[in-house]
Parts: C-alpha cells; sequence; structure tokens
C-alpha cells in the first residue's frame, strides 16, 4: 500500500502515477514527505504552509494527516494561498493529500 511506502521515509523523492483523476494521468516527483499524523488543526497546514514556503515553485509535497478537518482546511489553504491540490485520498484513518506549490 502507498501509506506503508511514505510512512516508512526510506526516500526522500519518490515519482508516483496517477491515473483517473484531475491530473489527467500524469506523473510527478514528491520532493517532501509530511507526516502530520500526530496533530490536529491547525497542525497539518501550519506543518505544510512552513515546508512549501521554502520550496522551489511547482514542487510537489505529501502530507499524510488523520486530522478530520485536514481536507476541508486544506481545500480552504490552496485557495488562498493558490497553490494546487493534485489529489485528496483516506487510506483507513490516513488522509494523504498531494500539493503543488504554485
Amino acid at each position: 500500500m502507498l501509506i506503508r511506502f511514505l510512512a516508512s521515509f526510506n526516500l526522500e523523492v519518490f515519482v508516483v502515477t496517477i491515473s483517473g483523476n484531475k491530473t489527467g494521468g500524469s506523473e510527478y516527483s514528491v520532493e517532501k514527505i509530511i507526516d502530520a499524523r500526530s496533530t490536529m488543526c491547525p497542525g497539518p497546514i501550519l506543518m505544510l504552509s512552513s515546508a512549501i514556503s521554502q520550496m522551489p515553485s511547482r514542487a510537489v509535497v505529501a502530507v499524510i494527516a488523520r486530522d478530520p478537518a485536514f481536507e476541508e482546511d486544506l481545500k480552504s489553504w490552496a485557495a488562498y494561498t493558490g497553490n494546487e491540490i493534485i489529489e485528496i485520498k483516506r487510506e483507513g484513518e490516513n488522509i494523504v493529500a498531494y500539493v503543488r506549490k504554485r
């Protein structure tokens, strides 16, 4: 499963292939993985905001969170900042989001 791979943090950069969503089956490299599973609102968004501010334009960040409000918070944050949500999915109690910096 993807979550098991992400949680291992063995690689800094890995390639994800997405099909059947708004990316049109594009391929992209995740440059940073944020494990926010131990934090609640506003922790995951603050961690993402801090990390993405130090990254180059078009960089992709994966965030793993368990906060039930994370998905809606992320949508609001992305609309406000102009960053792109590539995909959000649920894996058990984890929410995994891929975000591309504007």
